[in-house]
């Protein structure tokens, strides 16, 4: 039985689950943002694993949703004083460990034990009397 908690990694984070966390977090409110319901049925595939934040990148959907937003964040990061650029490094790298944190701290908890019986592993909560 797997644990609820774990989510697919993406493809482009190379097996690196906290860039991986740290990606869905961008992808989560880039979906939250946007009002193109296309676009947000394609965030949600890339979220659940049905299709690969690579491939959804070569889309011209998600170029036509994405590279006004990179735009506009280019030239916000151009005129941001260096003070600011550093600050918001340091809170990205800061996240970053957090997410490496959460994954390490994931990875070492035990997974209840399963239920062969039931689909869905009934037998761990069902009380005991």
């Amino acid at each position: 039985m797997s644990r609820p908690e774990q989510e697919p990694l993406l493809d482009i984070a190379r097996g690196d689950a906290a860039r991986s966390r740290q990606l869905r977090s961008s992808l989560r409110v880039l979906r939250e943002r946007t009002d193109n319901p296309q676009f947000r049925k394609l965030l949600d595939d890339v979220l659940a694993g049905r299709t690969g934040l690579r491939d959804a990148a070569r889309t011209p959907l998600f170029d036509q949703v994405v590279s006004p937003r990179v735009q506009q964040a280019v030239e916000q990061f151009r005129e941001m004083p260096e003070e600011e650029k550093q600050r918001r490094a340091a809170e990205a790298e800061a996240q970053l460990e957090r997410f490496r944190e959460e994954a390490e701290s994931s990875a070492n908890r035990p997974e209840p034990p399963a239920d062969d019986d039931e689909p869905d592993g009934g037998g761990y909560l069902r009380p005991s009397w």
